[in-house]
């Protein structure tokens, strides 16, 4: 399994020690969670932030970008390091022109979409989307429960994707840990993205633990 462990639970007084033990661990990347208390209700890290992630680790940095018009804030994202964009469906934006941009950028885009909001919205948008991020929680807080109809739409996304040849990774955000990360795996998810979960407790251990989950 990859894990992508959300600096959002981090101790930020030491991040540069917390994303020290993640990478010894073995973390594959780190999620960024970017809100604007628009498109969600809380407001959370900038550019500047994703920077300091960026001189303290050589991983993977996925900025999910949960405000209004990522179309117009990408590109400042971007310069601070994030090697893939993950923009939600509900965002009204012209997401044909929107992949272009960030493709041409130098970055990846991944398309996200809410516990509410239908695999369908999502399909269209698959064939040029480097990861589908299925929210496993309303998006905005950390710590919530893990919402257990995630399962059913993991499993519909990982027939769809081997249906068509896809490329496409699933990732799953939101109330991850050593039980909901097993139905996740056992589901067809690539990526677990982690937050209270691995910061909450011994690092190495926790990460450990994602990793090594098997499918049934």
């Amino acid at each position: 399994m990859k894990i992508s462990p959300s600096i959002i639970s981090s101790k930020l007084e030491v991040l540069g020690e917390e994303i020290e033990k993640c990478d010894k661990a073995g973390a594959d990347s780190y999620h960024l969670d970017v809100m604007d208390g628009h498109f969600v209700p809380n407001l959370t890290m900038g550019p500047d932030l994703i920077s300091a992630v960026r001189r303290k680790t050589k991983k993977r940095l996925e900025s999910h970008l949960m405000i209004d018009r990522p179309d117009r804030y990408y590109k400042s994202f971007v310069e601070a390091g994030s090697d893939i964009l993950l923009i939600h469906a509900e965002c009204l934006v012209n997401f044909k022109k929107l992949r272009k941009d960030i493709a041409d950028s130098g970055a990846e885009f991944g398309i996200v979409i809410n516990p509410e909001t239908p695999l369908s919205e999502a399909l269209p948008l698959l064939p040029e989307s480097r990861i589908l991020l299925l929210m496993s929680v309303h998006p905005g807080f950390s710590g919530q429960k893990f919402i257990a109809s995630t399962v059913d739409k993991i499993r519909e996304a990982r027939s769809y994707i081997d249906r068509n040849g896809l490329d496409t990774e699933i990732e799953v955000d939101g109330g991850i840990n050593d039980k909901t990360g097993k139905l996740c795996v056992d589901a067809g998810a690539d990526i677990l993205v982690s937050a209270s979960y691995i910061f909450s407790g011994n690092i190495h251990e926790r990460i450990g633990i994602l990793k090594n989950l098997k499918q049934d």
